[in-house]
């Protein structure tokens, strides 16, 4: 797909990937830009540098587990420019701490409720509106913890792995309603939710691993998510983004 002049919804847009998505976005040509994230303040900042990139932002007070917002969101942003042309589901959340088995029951949902139902029902949401319009490119965050075990947070990991599914599951809608939906699985990235695994710092399991990896940026996730949407080919596939192991000898 050609990035300029097109329309995007980016959610969990109010920082990290969301917001180094958005300006990547905004940088390559978009149009317009809806901002969904609960995160007024931060979300108001994303949309500031999106203006700056060159787009036209629309920044929305989105909880992504309620049907009627998301049912508003894209109602509003096809009324405002007759189009979606890319969707982009990163709203997440881990667990944080006490690990799983100790969960808490509402934790578990709430992880399910935000990492997976609300990427699928976006996802719905984002395939009907785009078969009208002639197609279009939707990418669901997962993550590398969908793809190995995670016992500390089996709940995200299964959340995960059920997004990485349900990309794969819908590959058939690429030819049949020209709408591509993609999986885009992060390694260890610097954002906010490396210390919210540890309830507000980062865990000491944590430690060794990232004694061991470079840390990714957001920035090098925009860019991947960027080139799931430029490539045509890419329908139901899960684009890992791997951590490179550091130089022992550095």
């Amino acid at each position: 797909m050609e990035i300029a002049g097109t329309v995007a919804i980016i959610s969990g847009s109010a920082a990290g990937i969301g917001r180094a998505t958005a300006v990547a976005l905004a940088e390559a040509g978009v149009r317009g830009i809806v901002l969904a994230d609960l995160d007024e303040v931060g979300n108001g900042e994303t949309a500031r540098v999106v203006a700056e990139a060159g787009a036209e932002p629309m920044a929305l007070r989105i909880d992504v587990t309620d049907t009627a917002d998301l049912e508003q969101m894209y109602a509003e942003a096809d009324a405002r420019w007759g189009r979606i042309d890319i969707v982009f589901n990163n709203a997440g959340i881990v667990s944080g701490p006490p690990p799983y088995p100790d969960s808490s029951l509402a934790t578990i949902r709430k992880v399910i409720e935000i990492d997976l139902i609300a990427v699928i029902q976006s996802s719905t949401l984002a395939i009907r509106y785009m078969r009208e319009r002639g197609g279009g490119v939707i990418v669901n965050t997962a993550s590398t913890g969908a793809l190995n075990p995670l016992p500390s947070d089996a709940q995200y990991a299964a959340a995960k792995a059920g997004v990485v599914h349900f990309g794969t599951s819908c590959s058939v809608f690429a030819e049949q309603f020209g709408v591509r939906v993609n999986s885009v699985c992060p390694g260890v990235t610097e954002t906010a939710i490396l210390d919210k695994t540890g309830g507000g710092v980062r865990p000491d399991w944590l430690a060794p691993i990232l004694e061991q990896i470079e840390i990714l940026t957001p920035q090098d996730i925009a860019a991947v998510v960027l080139e799931i949407v430029r490539d045509d080919s890419k329908a139901g596939e899960h684009v890992v983004v791997h951590n490179r192991i550091k130089d022992a000898a550095a």
